[in-house]
């Protein structure tokens, strides 16, 4: 072969490589292309939009069936049961929280937030812990459920709004106001009957009463609005839902655990009846399956859009009350109902965080 033969078949044979290398690169871009179009995008955030819902849907069933088993643990005038309860509730989201960071700690990755946050959370998570969960407790032992859950989440999802807006920068479409003005309307027919519900806790059918029973629940309302707000920002931060939540579900375990000691001591507390214990366990497991519903939620979905899916919680729990505890069943009540699922049905969706 001579020389100049060798040379074209060399160059021949690069022409090829680069030929090959070209396509490659060809076919490499086209598939960074493929994942950046605009219908793949939508698609993606479709998913987060779905995931977002049906844990909303799930924390919804959660906190339902935990506020039932609240409902039955309520004992009218007697608020060291009732911190005695919130404590008890707190404790197994603690437990699970806590076997994630370790789980986190395995892999090398961090798990607690870094030290100046964990401050900022244990002030939230007392704010959640008593202006939240023992005012819910606190209400229901005085109201029941027809007069707790609606209030609390009419008072939830004002707030949470309201905040989301100011601290997310969250916007309330005209369809989400419209959503809200039915649901508020829904809160006031499933409240008309307060009276019938606090004779039924035990306690006289007084104006004084049922004030401090709403007043009870509209704190508790405020307090889980203005928390939500809170995860909201952490999670769609630089902060995991572990690391997020472990700080709010310790203090709630710790300082209610130590609250109900210091006020009843351990002998009042231990004294359980044994139908007590099922209800405690069903309710804080079931309280700590929705709260990390909530924050897997929120991650995906607006506080606003979480907060009206929740408030299906106004309808199961009126008739949890009405099949479990012979709370009353009036036509305001069914006109409630009908009216909370077209809230919710109306409400914008909103985008998913970035």
């Amino acid at each position: 072969m001579s020389d100049d033969e060798a040379i074209n078949q060399k160059s021949n044979s690069e022409t090829g490589q680069g030929d090959t290398a070209i396509a490659s690169s060809s076919d490499r871009s086209s598939t960074t292309a493929d994942d950046t179009q605009p219908e793949n995008k939508t698609r993606r955030v479709d998913d987060e939009l779905g995931i977002g819902i049906l844990l909303g849907i799930c924390a919804a069933i959660g906190y339902s069936g935990a506020n039932l088993a609240l409902r039955q643990l309520a004992i009218p005038n007697d608020p060291g049961w009732a911190v005695w309860v919130t404590a008890n509730k707190a404790i197994p989201a603690a437990l699970i929280a806590w076997f994630m960071i370790f789980v986190q700690w395995s892999r090398g990755e961090p798990g607690l937030p870094p030290g100046r946050m964990i401050w900022r959370l244990i002030l939230v998570g007392l704010v959640m812990q008593y202006a939240g969960n023992f005012m819910f407790q606190w209400s229901l032992s005085i109201g029941g459920l027809a007069i707790t859950v609606p209030v609390c989440f009419s008072m939830l999802i004002i707030a949470g709004a309201w905040m989301s807006r100011l601290v997310c920068g969250e916007e309330i479409t005209p369809k989400t106001m419209g959503a809200i003005g039915i649901l508020i309307v829904a809160v006031g027919m499933l409240s008309s009957g307060a009276g019938s519900a606090t004779t039924s806790m035990g306690h006289a059918d007084s104006w004084q009463t049922t004030a401090l029973a709403i007043l009870s629940a509209a704190v508790s309302g405020v307090a889980y609005g203005a928390t939500g707000v809170v995860v909201r920002r952490l999670v769609t931060g630089t902060l995991t839902i572990p690391s997020s939540l472990v700080v709010l579900s310790t203090t709630g375990a710790v300082t209610m655990t130590a609250h109900a000691f210091l006020v009843d001591g351990p002998e009042k507390l231990f004294k359980l009846s044994e139908g007590h214990w099922p209800a405690i366990i069903g309710a804080g497991v079931m309280n700590a399956a929705a709260f990390f519903a909530v924050a897997g939620s929120l991650k995906r979905i607006p506080v606003t859009f979480l907060n009206i899916l929740n408030a299906s919680q106004n309808a199961m729990c009126a008739i949890g009350g009405v099949m479990l505890f012979a709370e009353p069943v009036t036509s305001p009540l069914v006109a409630g109902c009908v009216l909370t699922m077209f809230g919710i049905l109306l409400v914008d969706r909103g985008k998913p965080a970035d």
